[in-house]
């Protein structure tokens, strides 16, 4: 193990080198990145690899529109309606979110007005807040507000689904 100096001397050097590749431009730059097998990338997450086209969008809370108006909706943005499944308020508590952890089925999760309380949320103050603190495990969450208040209306519907990875990854691309 090395001692407290000699690992501050090492670290200078290695910062002291980083500078001057920088500083040479691009080409020297990573050259010393490869050199130390170091990237500059964004860190893949396990959607990074997801098949956004053919995953599905998951809609969790209470609807305050009927599943033939959400359906218009996706119709007019070019979404098929059958790539949305539903999970209504009652069964958002008991809904086994934690088995969507690395799954690939879904690309964005959507929620409107749920109970706070849910399965297996870790001490959490509620289901979507757990899912945003290991957002790189799950799913897109999306919040459909109105006024800071989570509501599933005709608006919210529609600007959550333009949000999605999916809109922006295949429709927009």
């Amino acid at each position: 193990m090395l001692d407290f100096n000699k690992l501050e001397e090492i670290i200078d050097k290695f910062r002291e080198e980083l500078t001057l590749a920088n500083r040479s431009g691009e080409e020297e730059l990573n050259a010393f990145l490869t050199k130390h097998n170091i990237s500059l990338e964004k860190e893949k997450t396990c959607y990074s690899y997801c098949d956004i086209g053919n995953s599905q969008i998951l809609i969790v809370g209470n609807l305050n529109i009927q599943i033939k108006d959400v359906n218009g909706i996706c119709k007019n943005l070019g979404i098929d309606p059958n790539r949305l499944v539903y999970v209504s308020y009652d069964e958002a508590t008991n809904y086994p979110f934690d088995n969507l952890r690395y799954s690939n089925k879904y690309s964005d999760i959507i929620f409107g007005a749920i109970p706070h309380k849910g399965k297996g949320i870790d001490g959490f103050s509620s289901i979507i807040t757990y899912l945003e603190s290991n957002a790189s495990e799950f799913p897109n969450v999306i919040r459909a507000t109105n006024s800071n208040e989570l509501n599933l209306n005709k608006t919210q519907i529609k600007n959550a689904l333009i949000k999605t990875r999916f809109y922006k990854e295949v429709l927009e691309g």
